[in-house]
């Protein structure tokens, strides 16, 4: 099977690559400076060439902060480059695996949320939106065996601590340099180790059942207070660098998802919290500290 995955050398987009590769397909991997896939007949002529039996399209702009700081890049990115995908998909029937996020179910406080749950929660700003755009996009224009996964806090090693990136990776930053660490009250996440991210996203292409497929872990809750914890224990500094605050009114403050389809297949998630932050706080240990 040859796959072009968009967005190959993001944060994921790298892992999904070695994961394929490493497993026997032919993997073609395409970034930004392959062309620009919001302009018109790039992404055409791409597919043409390349000639895949699958599109995994990963490029857009990521970030809840990102986003709101250039909103008509996001839009650009994350809506007319997935219809440009979508389009080229179907103009060459292709099956598409298009990549969302748990954010499009928006906040729906402790509940829950399944792949059948209505997309209605209060969505926390331009990310969350365009990316149900991107949803309703790829099932107008690209339904043949489309698969829409939604990853869920993806971790590990790979991108730059730093303002607007994820909160574990800053909290491990802040408390090496021991400056302080704020914390959302109430704030309750469950990640998921990169390397097992893209596994369960090789085990639903390989499985062949089109559909939405969560992608993360619902057995490992914790709250980002025990995040802050763990990295000041995994620093061996005090646990008084940890601030409290209220968290923003455009924040879902808690996150909870079922990946029982996903289980189905037969996936399970192989990497501990207690090792896989190790890990990443010796890789961060080499970012300089900068306000």
């Amino acid at each position: 099977m040859k796959i072009l995955i968009t967005g190959a050398k993001g944060f994921i987009g790298q892992y999904l690559v070695r994961e394929f590769q490493s497993n026997g397909y032919d993997v073609v991997g395409i970034d930004f400076q392959d062309g620009d896939l919001r302009e018109e007949g790039v992404i055409d002529s791409i597919v043409e060439e390349v000639k895949p039996d699958i599109v995994i399209h990963l490029a857009a702009q990521v970030g809840i902060l990102f986003n709101e700081i250039w909103p008509y890049h996001s839009i650009s990115s994350n809506v007319v480059m997935t219809l440009r995908v979508a389009c080229a998909c179907n103009k060459f029937n292709i099956p598409l695996c298009h990549t969302s996020t748990s954010e499009v179910y928006g906040d729906v406080g402790n509940i829950v949320v399944d792949e059948e749950t209505p997309l209605t929660g209060r969505l926390t700003g331009i990310y969350a939106l365009t990316k149900r755009w991107s949803e309703d996009i790829v099932k107008r224009y690209a339904p043949r065996g489309l698969i829409i996964i939604r990853p869920d806090m993806p971790y590990g090693i790979g991108v730059p601590p730093g303002k607007g990136r994820r909160a574990m990776d800053n909290m491990l930053w802040q408390a090496y340099h021991k400056k302080p660490i704020t914390v959302h009250r109430g704030a309750v996440r469950s990640w998921t180790w990169i390397d097992d991210v893209v596994r369960a996203w090789r085990m639903v292409i390989e499985s062949g059942i089109p559909g939405i497929y969560n992608i993360g872990r619902d057995d490992d809750e914790h709250t980002m207070f025990w995040i802050a914890q763990k990295a000041c224990q995994i620093a061996g500094v005090s646990e008084d660098l940890i601030q409290i605050v209220e968290p923003p009114s455009d924040r879902t403050v808690t996150k909870r998802i079922s990946t029982k389809k996903l289980q189905s297949l037969g996936w399970k998630p192989e990497m501990d919290i207690d090792t896989g932050m190790r890990l990443l706080f010796d890789w961060i240990k080499q970012f300089p500290w900068k306000e």
